[in-house]
């Protein structure tokens, strides 16, 4: 008990150092992927407050990743992947927690400003099932094949596949 007490200065400084170093990494690494992560969330959700809140979830549990020595090789792929889980658990939790309500139900949509095209597109983004959106959003933000297996959770030979399943049902959707 007494080592725990007794340290010297020396120590305590380099005992903090990894601890700056992965908080600079954090922040670098939210500079860098904050915007797409939270373009993805955003599409996969569809409120932003919700993407808001689970981009702030993914960078706290990449800094504790960081704080416990965890890898830092292809973190890209490792962000999205986290995120991805968070936008599949908030959907999850909408859908056993949230009773149906007319008065709450924001998919309706009034009256837009946004040219047809756009909104249509969107619309018919929003009526895909959730492993196309998912498949859809993440090469939208420009990730790899490998990457978006990763964050998906399935076979890296399986992406090309379900992706252009995705992008013609998607396709069918806009012109249907």
């Amino acid at each position: 008990m007494a080592g725990v007490w007794m340290k010297t200065i020396d120590e305590g400084e380099a005992a903090a150092a990894p601890l700056v170093e992965a908080e600079g990494e954090v922040l670098r690494l939210f500079r860098e992927h904050g915007a797409p992560l939270y373009r993805f969330c955003r599409c996969t959700l569809a409120r932003g407050d919700e993407a808001e809140d689970v981009v702030q979830d993914v960078f706290l549990k990449l800094l504790q990743h960081l704080r416990r020595g965890g890898g830092g090789a292809n973190l890209r792929a490792w962000l999205f992947q986290v995120a991805a889980n968070g936008c599949r658990d908030r959907l999850r939790g909408r859908d056993r927690w949230l009773p149906w309500r007319a008065d709450r139900d924001r998919r309706i949509a009034g009256p837009a400003a946004e040219e047809p095209d756009r909104r249509g597109a969107l619309a018919a983004l929003g009526a895909l099932g959730p492993r196309d959106r998912l498949l859809l959003s993440l090469r939208a933000q420009g990730l790899s094949y490998r990457e978006i297996a990763s964050a998906a959770g399935i076979r890296e030979r399986s992406v090309g596949r379900l992706l252009a399943r995705a992008v013609d049902r998607w396709k069918k959707r806009i012109e249907g």
